[in-house]
């Protein structure tokens, strides 16, 4: 028998994974690459000053270029989701319809999180 922290558990994420593929199944993704900053792609500079930090961190392994490391890494990250374009098939009542049981899921995941060990 199932505890009522696991029943909640096990709902939310059915309602979370079901109300996402809805709306993926109805999103086309278009990637353009890195994000443009006017004329000038974000991309080749972060991908430039990351291969700059690799050279410094073999060379020296100084802390700050660890840190600098993982942060260029961050803002190619970002910029390649800045770069990325999401177009959905459908009307607003549509996706609400397929976001609400997400939204419901992620709601009862909380309550579960929430709720003691033996509850």
């Amino acid at each position: 028998m199932l505890t009522k922290r696991e029943r909640l558990i096990l709902i939310g994420t059915v309602l979370v994974a079901f109300g996402v593929f809805m709306f993926f199944k109805s999103t086309s993704i278009y990637s353009f690459g890195f994000y443009r900053f006017g004329q000038v792609s974000t991309g080749g500079i972060l991908i430039a000053l990351t291969l700059l930090d690799v050279i410094l961190l073999v060379a020296t392994r100084h802390k700050a270029t660890k840190i600098a490391l993982l942060i260029l890494i961050a803002m190619l990250v970002v910029s390649m989701i800045l770069g990325t374009h999401l177009s959905f098939h459908g009307s607003l009542l549509d996706m609400f319809l397929m976001l609400v049981p997400a939204a419901i899921g992620v709601g009862l995941l909380l309550r579960a999180v929430m709720l003691k060990k033996n509850g």
